[in-house]
């Protein structure tokens, strides 16, 4: 009967993760040699070799990958479990970690951040701008409790709570030929030179997906993190972008026209995203208080 250690299976995961036992060691505060022993008892156990050691570090064996997948499972288990045995009654203490998307973040969540933490104070909320994949990643792991997510995110093992339907809408300068308009089809910014965020944001998809309609790809001449820096650009006349409405209505800027977009319409929906099972009384408390806030009704499933 194998008998697997949480601590083996730690040691190992976080070797894969910082490609190396050295690294690992400086990341768990423990030697290497008590690393390099504890994957080998477990490698005993399995019957099967887990990392193969390189110049560059380490490679999972096919047995390896196998053991990967299922060790951030369990760990990110572990981690529940753990928390629930100490979650007591009484006050709200302890840390609360939250994914919130990248830029509209502070559209939606500002006022409920204010709420929360005047509410429970001896909470420390730990905010953390992460992208779709990223929170996907993250929670999996256990390292969030709950987030904000755009849709479609994976709801086999998630709880799913929409709160809005965003628009996208064209931002140009006041100089651009097209800042008159009211309308615009996609199809007649298929020439134009686009400031997007940066890769990992999935408003691009939705981009680059309407340029695939018309058999195009977005001509792309900057990118970056920063909103002001994005409509900096578009001020200067470096290219167009395209934002959500709700970020436009928040930064409206002198010198700037915002478009609506059709052929297609450029949409995506909002959810509140929580690992289905266990929930801790901290974040049971941000939901409430998030689905309070958002307007958001809950239904029986």
């Amino acid at each position: 009967m194998v008998d697997l250690d949480i601590r083996a299976l730690r040691y190992f995961t976080e070797v894969v993760q910082m490609n190396g036992f050295s690294k690992a060691a400086e990341t768990l505060y423990v030697t290497q040699s008590a690393i390099s022993r504890s994957i080998l008892r477990l490698e005993n156990e399995l019957g099967f070799k887990l990392l193969i050691r390189e110049p560059e570090g380490v490679r999972m064996t096919e047995e390896g990958i196998i053991l990967f997948n299922h060790a951030k499972q369990i760990l990110a288990q572990f981690a529940s479990m753990k928390k629930a045995i100490e979650d007591k009654s009484g006050p709200l203490t302890g840390t609360l970690n939250v994914g919130l998307p990248p830029i509209i973040a502070s559209t939606y969540f500002a006022d409920i951040i204010m709420s929360f933490t005047t509410r429970y104070p001896n909470v420390e909320l730990k905010i953390f701008e992460l992208g779709t994949e990223q929170v996907l990643n993250a929670m999996s792991e256990g390292n969030l409790e709950t987030a904000a997510v755009m849709l479609p995110f994976d709801d086999a093992r998630f709880d799913l709570h929409p709160f809005i339907t965003e628009r996208l809408t064209l931002l140009v300068n006041d100089r651009h030929y097209l800042a008159t308009r009211g309308e615009v089809s996609f199809r007649e910014l298929t020439d134009e030179k686009f400031v997007l965020f940066a890769e990992n944001f999935r408003i691009n998809e939705l981009i680059h997906d309407a340029c695939g309609i018309y058999n195009r790809k977005p001509v792309v001449v900057g990118r970056s993190n920063h909103l002001d820096l994005i409509i900096a650009m578009v001020s200067a006349g470096v290219g167009i972008t395209l934002l959500p409405d709700s970020i436009w209505r928040i930064h409206r800027r002198e010198g700037l026209a915002a478009i609506s977009v059709t052929d297609p319409i450029l949409s995506y929906d909002l959810a509140l995203a929580n690992v289905k099972g266990y929930q801790s009384r901290n974040s049971l408390a941000w939901n409430e208080l998030a689905h309070e806030m958002l307007g958001i009704v809950s239904s029986n499933k």
